[in-house]
């Protein structure tokens, strides 16, 4: 009897892998046909009204925790580093018109807030994408290079300035009466670090020549287009993989539980990481 069991457990393991691989292979099938035909995909597109600036650098203001909360605000923006310059209309509108070309280059047809009425009189499955929220923070970031030599380790911590974009978009489909669903992304931008570590063999001397390359106002911009085509690409892959459940809910499938990304150059699926798609925010 006990041979029996043995027998069985590894036929189910294998009846299951079998299940799972079939289940991703008509999954990247449909996945294809959602990267085909894309006659129907319609987006519009609703930029953001504002640009929210935030320093988190509290350390360089001095009693810090003695100060009103508007004092220290203001403080804290006169002695930012990037938000202060920043052109909040030239930003984020970098940001809307780079977002709309990656999802033309992508396949969709893209409609501005001007051209709401025929895009609401066009195909049902057209979704509006509202650029809710978009935030800007300057900070320090702590790096620590380190390495070892002769069994000693050696390090040197840089404080790094930082600036972050955070994203909150809102996803609504057009003629279904379901809750809208609101998504969160970010992306960072530091000072970079140039040169290595030097260990000299005959004396055993360890120096290090790591110097700091500052962040400069003009990459700072680039947060702006970076998002916007990383952002449309997380759109895409969001549509993707609702058009996959869909499709298999209809031919009575069950999802392998695969999050597909759709690299456009080259063009290839792959399963999405964690921190490569939005993040869907709890109500």
């Amino acid at each position: 009897m006990s041979d029996v069991i043995d027998r069985i457990g590894p036929a189910v393991l294998i009846i299951a892998i079998t299940f799972a691989m079939l289940a991703c292979s008509v999954e990247r099938k449909v996945a294809r046909e959602f990267i085909k035909n894309d006659s129907t995909r319609s987006v519009l597109v609703m930029p953001p009204d504002y640009l929210f600036k935030t320093s988190l650098k509290v350390s360089a203001i001095e009693n810090a925790d003695e100060l009103e909360d508007w004092v220290l605000d203001s403080l804290l923006y006169e002695q930012s580093m990037f938000l202060k310059y920043i052109v909040d209309t030239v930003f984020l509108s970098d940001y809307h018109n780079t977002y709309c070309t990656a999802l033309e280059e992508l396949g969709f047809n893209v409609f501005g807030e001007d051209s709401l009425i025929s895009f609401l009189n066009g195909k049902p499955d057209s979704y509006i994408f509202n650029l809710a929220q978009i935030e800007l923070e300057e900070y320090i970031m702590p790096v620590v290079e380190k390495e070892v030599f002769d069994d000693y380790l050696y390090y040197q911590v840089f404080n790094l300035n930082a600036v972050n974009i955070n994203s909150w978009i809102e996803v609504n489909k057009i003629n279904v009466e379901e809750k809208k669903e609101l998504f969160f992304s970010s992306l960072y931008l530091t000072d970079e670090l140039e040169g290595n570590w030097k260990y000299n063999y005959l004396t055993g001397v360890v120096k290090s020549d790591i110097q700091v390359d500052t962040l400069m106002l003009d990459v700072v911009y680039q947060l702006s287009e970076l998002a916007g085509k990383l952002y449309a690409s997380y759109t895409f892959d969001y549509l993707m993989n609702l058009y996959i459940d869909k499709r298999m809910e209809e031919e009575g499938l069950q999802r392998s539980g695969i999050y597909y990304h759709y690299n456009r150059d080259p063009r290839f699926l792959v399963p999405a990481e964690e921190d490569q798609r939005f993040i869907l925010m709890d109500e």
